[in-house]
């Protein structure tokens, strides 16, 4: 059995997809698989995946018909490939020393504990607000970290889910994640990545001027939703193991065609309410109260099915692929 299913959510940057792929391939010699989780790009980077799964460079490859998100795109990959370590990557993170699997690897059994470990692409390490105190190569972070090269134990993920779909195509799910761990009391880890990675994106105004995708004006749509559940987590009054808000319909070997979770539509639905509430009446104690009631009651009546429903949708497509239910 492989211990450590990569995962990579695409959208278009073909160029830099294929160098992901094959660092990944060459580079990568601990038992692994490797997954893309296409998000609806266009047909060039699709006819490369589609070249790439042909000639064995990739386990698995799904399609998405449009763009879902990044969470969603990486959940596929997440819920269907069984491994002891989940790590989704960015298709522009470019692995080139062989060593890497097994330095991080060593930092991860060092460790106290079970831990979420990720690259530190923005330099975190060196702001005193995130790592107050680096330990030569890694740091533990008081804030999260962040999602672009990052492992997580089986056993946390059992624990903790998986990334939150509430923050449309670019939001917050690494930082959501990271809030449901400190709320769990589980441990979250950088470690400094140049050894053996490189990053080569940062390529929002091609993204903007190529597909009209802004992240960062969608990102910032979405994180005062991330303050709403940051409280919520805190305070008890949500789950960490968040529903998605979409699962799996059919797969033809390629297309996996997705729908709306339908248990899961009430309870968003209660908590926009509740986050609309919290922004425009925060000072409202009594209306405040009245609407997280409302959500919490949502939660408690419709959050086992629809996580049910997603387990149940995912488990169809793993017997298909041949994974394990």
């Amino acid at each position: 059995m492989p211990i450590l299913n990569i995962t990579i959510p695409v959208f278009n940057r073909p160029e830099l997809t294929r160098r992901t792929i094959e660092a990944v391939r060459k580079n990568t010699k601990h038992p692994h698989t490797l997954t893309a989780v296409d998000n609806g790009s266009e047909p060039e980077t699709q006819d490369l995946l589609r070249e790439m799964k042909e000639h064995g460079q990739l386990d698995y490859l799904f399609r998405l018909e449009k763009n879902y998100g990044v969470a969603v795109a990486a959940n596929v990959g997440w819920r269907l490939i069984q491994a002891p370590i989940y790590m989704k990557l960015d298709n522009d993170v470019v692995i080139h020393n062989p060593k890497w699997l097994d330095i991080v690897l060593l930092h991860m059994k060092k460790a106290p504990r079970d831990a979420v470990w990720g690259a530190d692409l923005n330099n975190q390490m060196r702001n005193k607000s995130f790592v107050p105190r680096p330990n030569g190569l890694i740091g533990s972070t008081i804030a999260h970290v962040s999602g672009g090269a990052i492992l997580i134990p089986k056993g946390i993920s059992d624990i903790a889910g998986y990334w939150c779909e509430d923050y449309g195509l670019y939001g917050c799910e690494d930082g959501d994640y990271g809030e449901k761990l400190k709320s769990l009391k589980i441990d979250q880890y950088y470690f400094d990545h140049t050894p053996f990675m490189e990053h080569l994106g940062h390529d929002s105004d091609s993204m903007k001027s190529d597909f009209g995708l802004d992240k960062s004006t969608t990102q910032d749509q979405f994180r005062k939703l991330y303050t709403t559940n940051f409280l919520l987590y805190g305070m008890g009054y949500r789950a960490p193991n968040t529903p998605p808000q979409f699962i799996p319909d059919s797969f033809d070997g390629y297309t996996l065609t997705m729908q709306s979770n339908t248990h899961y539509k009430p309870i968003w639905r209660s908590l926009l309410e509740f986050h609309n509430i919290r922004m425009n009446h925060m000072f409202d104690k009594e209306l405040n109260a009245h609407y997280l009631n409302l959500l919490v009651t949502a939660q408690n009546k419709l959050w086992a099915q629809a996580a049910f429903d997603a387990e149940r949708a995912y488990e169809r497509i793993r017997r298909q692929i041949g994974q394990p239910a």
